[in-house]
């Protein structure tokens, strides 16, 4: 959304309801929503910058599973800022 030409704000929310981890169907992944955040501004004509927040309430949750054993969890909060140059 843009908040002014030069500015610009992101929202996005992702959710996922509870799966199982293995096709036994013995261990459950808990379901989560995770709330992601993006900040933009074109500092001129050739430069613009981003910053972009993934996981905006820290909030823990299991990102995948290969198996009951092998689960990955979510990222924690992460903050990334990039610049872009054009010419």
């Amino acid at each position: 959304m843009d908040v002014t030409p030069r500015l610009g704000l992101g929202l996005g929310v992702i959710y996922r309801g509870a799966i199982f981890a293995a096709t036994d169907n013995t261990v459950t992944l808990p379901g989560f929503t995770r709330v992601d955040a993006a900040l933009y501004y074109q500092v001129s004509d050739q430069v613009s910058a981003q910053l972009n927040v993934e996981n905006v309430f820290d909030k823990g949750y299991y990102a995948a599973a290969n198996s009951n054993t092998n689960i990955t969890p979510g990222s924690p909060r992460a903050v990334r800022l990039s610049l872009r140059l054009s010419y």
